[in-house]
């Protein structure tokens, strides 16, 4: 059977330790979703023509920095936090 402690020093770290792990699940589906999508959206016709046809503007910019900068965010963040562990 299973104890478990209902000291209430303990409740920070098991409240800490759960919203870690639901920031971790967010963030990986979002990177999975972001990983499974970018081949639609990259060869498209449509987006061949409107992005990199058109010369490139401060919203072009914005934009693709925007969508595709949590990606490599994401592969450093978790980097750094198994660099933490080790």
């Amino acid at each position: 059977m299973i104890v478990v402690s209902n000291d209430p020093s303990l409740w920070p770290t098991i409240n800490n330790s759960r919203q870690t792990s639901y920031a971790n699940g967010s963030c990986r589906i979002s990177s999975i979703t972001q990983y499974l999508t970018m081949g639609s959206q990259l060869h498209t016709w449509l987006w061949w023509y409107t992005i990199w046809r058109q010369r490139w503007s401060l919203m072009t910019i914005l934009y693709l920095g925007a969508r595709y900068s949590g990606i490599p965010y994401i592969v450093y963040v978790r980097k750094a936090k198994e660099m933490e562990i080790c």
